[in-house]
């Protein structure tokens, strides 16, 4: 039997005709899911994020449900078929082709897991469903059909920026830097994306915070996601919140408030302060303000914003250090949190790793496609949770 190619285009018909006989096939949800007895074919339309089907990633895609479905048994999660669910029965092989809104071909994208994570049907939406699939998305392939921009890609000025960091900077030097950083994740800061300084003229904030919060304060998303960058003034999350702590600001914080960031309300430049918990006394990160917002940028780059990327829970030490040598540190010391918090940049790749204990640590990778991540490649074993390379 002929078999599908990778990114080749098909029409509805020649897919079905590539697995079987479409009467000897159920046929779900609008026709998006035709289900074989031995292979299920997922037919989606993508488009726009939430309300419709999309890659999150280079390997995980999230098919939306366009109206209320009851296909099966399952007393919640009805909206999808049941044979593709993960369960303990044996799987069948699944295949997912897509079409951009526009077109009436499919492309076949590859192979598809089974899901275990679902979003229920609510008030606005009838249903999610989040699958793996392999192999890699192509980002070439991503933009051609739709959902993945990507508008920068002046790595060497980013690379040259971070170099400047081995040189004694200023301050004026490092919050350059962390502005190269931020456009080349996010694209250009508009003058409505910062606070006025009317509204801040009241605070006492030191330098680098008062710089953020006028220049590009109101894109929360940038340096908040996994952890959170306190606001000035945050009328839904009183918690986030910058508060004073005796004579020290808090700004910062892990996002289940198991490690909290202070630092001095005055000053140019500050030390940052860190601790785990409330009794627990403020000692020194051993960094500036303004290098601490440097890392909050990659940090949250890489774990919210990168769509390529890999990570790791637990290396040996020589797999991590392999890693660490194939992309340069940053110079800038480690954070304390959680266990000496490395980042490392080159070429568009960006990387946050962190030593527990003698015998392993922990890697996430990030960038914005999957070309600068190659040289990683050789070293992504099975011991990797997740790649996307």
């Amino acid at each position: 039997m002929t078999k599908p190619r990778l990114y080749e285009q098909y029409g509805r018909q020649q897919v079905i005709e590539f697995f079987g006989i479409e009467s000897a096939a159920r046929t779900l949800c609008d026709g998006e899911w035709v289900i074989f007895p031995d292979v299920v074919i997922c037919l989606a339309s993508i488009g726009e994020p939430p309300y419709a089907s999309h890659f999150v990633n280079g390997t995980t895609f999230h098919w939306v449900a366009q109206r209320p479905y009851h296909v099966n048994d399952e007393w919640s999660v009805n909206f999808i078929p049941a044979e593709v669910l993960g369960s303990k029965e044996k799987a069948r092989a699944m295949h997912l082709f897509v079409r951009p809104v526009n077109s009436q071909n499919y492309f076949y994208i590859g192979e598809l897991e089974r899901s275990y994570m679902q979003e229920l049907p609510g008030r606005k939406r009838n249903g999610m469903a989040r699958f793996e699939f392999r192999p890699t998305l192509p980002s070439k392939i991503w933009m051609r059909l739709g959902g993945l921009t990507v508008s920068e890609t002046d790595v060497t000025s980013v690379d040259m920026a971070l170099d400047r960091l081995d040189t004694s900077p200023t301050l004026e030097d490092r919050l350059e830097i962390l502005k190269r950083l931020v456009e080349y994740w996010h694209g250009p800061i508009l003058p409505k994306d910062g606070i006025p300084e009317a509204d801040l003229s009241p605070l006492r904030l030191p330098g680098p915070l008062r710089w953020w919060y006028t220049w590009a304060g109101r894109r929360n998303e940038i340096m908040s996601g996994q952890n959170i960058l306190f606001l000035p003034r945050n009328p839904i999350h009183k918690y986030w919140e910058l508060k004073f702590n005796g004579e020290l600001l808090e700004f910062y914080v892990e996002n289940q408030g198991v490690y909290q960031w202070a630092t001095l309300p005055d000053g140019d430049d500050p030390p940052v302060f860190g601790r785990y918990n409330d009794d627990d006394p403020w000692e020194p990160e051993q960094i500036t303000l303004s290098e601490h917002l440097i890392y909050v940028c990659i940090f949250e780059a890489i774990m919210c914003h990168s769509k390529y990327g890999a990570s790791a829970a637990c290396l040996s030490p020589d797999a991590l250090l392999n890693i660490r040598t194939v992309i340069p540190p940053i110079a800038i010391n480690p954070w304390r949190w959680p266990n000496q918090t490395r980042f490392h940049a080159k070429n568009g790749a960006f990387i946050c790793s962190t030593s527990n204990g003698r015998h392993a640590g922990s890697v996430w990778v990030g960038a914005k496609t999957e070309l600068p991540l190659q040289v990683l490649k050789p070293y992504l074993d099975q011991d990797w949770e997740y790649t996307a390379v």
